[in-house]
């Protein structure tokens, strides 16, 4: 199952809802596991699991805006805390959208780590974990 959230309403939280019919929670329930970028293909995924799902986001024609990770600190720290859609700031305004087209999501984990990223197109893919 696969949910394009590129045009979600600003500041709308995408770290719960539903996929198909399936609810889906990433504070909660799921864990990352992996975080991918290739510059060949302008893709970062994410990766996350629980006991019987993986869900991946996808970030197309991608391109960070911020990075802050501490691989060295202790405790799991790997649970999604916020996850939306927002605001950028560029020449004293804020923007929605890039003239290039690309949004811009934040993302954050427990314990201080955190994304923000500009993408042309984000999709969350839910399937069974054996699948």
């Amino acid at each position: 199952m696969i949910k394009d959230v590129t045009h979600i309403d600003l500041f709308e939280t995408l770290l719960s809802g539903e996929i198909g019919d399936q609810y889906y929670d990433l504070h909660n329930d799921f864990e990352c596991i992996r975080i991918t970028y290739s510059l060949a293909e302008k893709k970062l995924e994410l990766r996350f699991i629980n006991d019987d799902y993986k869900l991946i986001i996808s970030f197309h024609d991608a391109r960070l805006g911020y990075c802050n990770f501490n691989p060295t600190k202790p405790g799991k720290g790997n649970d999604m805390d916020l996850f939306y859609r927002g605001r950028f700031e560029m020449n004293n305004n804020l923007h929605e959208m890039t003239t290039a087209g690309e949004y811009y999501f934040y993302l954050s984990f427990l314990e201080g780590d955190s994304l923000e990223i500009f993408s042309k197109q984000v999709l969350l893919e839910l399937s069974r974990l054996n699948a």
